[in-house]
């Protein structure tokens, strides 16, 4: 007998200190000893919801080199990085998804998406980050 596939469930997060569950971000700088850069944004998870793995929805307005890291933090004060990458060029208008994983034994309460790189300085792009099961 086939089982039926399961269909994969996937909810946004809502933006921590935003509105909604997108961001459109212009990389600033990097952070200095002063100076904050606003490379970092992050999702929390939606109220009594556990997740296997998180989508990353990442697009460029401008084509441009990124460094990429998705964080996930856990309710005993440990992170997870699940994604890293330096330098990821990505064209302008061009659509990624990053699939990050969950630990089996304990579910994040955020997701802490840290977007920048010397080559990005100046420019934008927009990220909203998904929970599945």
């Amino acid at each position: 007998t086939n089982k039926p596939a399961q269909a994969q469930t996937c909810e946004p997060l809502n933006v921590i200190g935003g509105e909604g569950t997108t961001v459109t971000k212009t990389v600033s700088l990097p952070g200095l000893l002063f100076i904050n850069s606003n490379w970092d944004t992050d999702f929390v998870m939606n109220p009594g919801e556990s997740y296997n793995y998180f989508i990353v929805d990442f697009m460029s307005e401008s084509g441009s080199a990124y460094d990429i890291d998705v964080f996930l933090k856990y309710p005993d004060n440990s992170v997870d990085a699940s994604y890293s990458v330096r330098d990821r060029n990505v064209s302008e208008g061009e659509a990624i998804a990053i699939r990050a994983e969950s630990r089996v034994s304990s579910d994040p309460f955020q997701v802490n998406l840290r977007v920048g790189g010397l080559n990005a300085e100046g420019n934008t792009y927009t990220a909203s980050v998904s929970g599945c099961r």
